[in-house]
């Protein structure tokens, strides 16, 4: 756990990938990712620690985690991918309820060779 994690996420400030920049604006996303392989694991810990745990609390919050997530990894926002990660933020929140009430994890089927 690092050291801005908390045991109760609360609010996307509470997440450790999220920061405040020196005008109190919110960065959604950590930017100058370097992109190892070690994140990976990183990635889907952000997602099925931090953004699960907020979503348990606040799924708004936890909807919006995602949303701004998705569009600081672009870079560039348009209304094609707002609307497309807002799309997404929806559905992974519903899952993320799902899954809080028994429903398995997703796997995508295996492709032939």
């Amino acid at each position: 756990m690092t050291a801005k994690q908390t045991p109760q996420i609360r609010s996307r400030d509470d997440l450790s990938f999220t920061a405040r920049d020196e005008h109190g604006r919110l960065i959604n996303w950590p930017r100058n990712n370097p992109g190892v392989n070690a994140d990976w694991e990183k990635g889907i810990g952000y997602f099925e620690g931090e953004i699960a745990a907020l979503a348990a609390f606040d799924e708004t919050e936890a909807f919006h985690a995602i949303e701004f997530a998705i569009c600081g990894m672009t870079h560039r926002v348009t209304s094609l991918e707002g609307g497309f990660a807002e799309s997404i933020a929806r559905a992974a929140v519903l899952g993320l309820r799902a899954m809080r009430n028994g429903a398995a994890r997703f796997e995508p089927a295996e492709e032939d060779a």
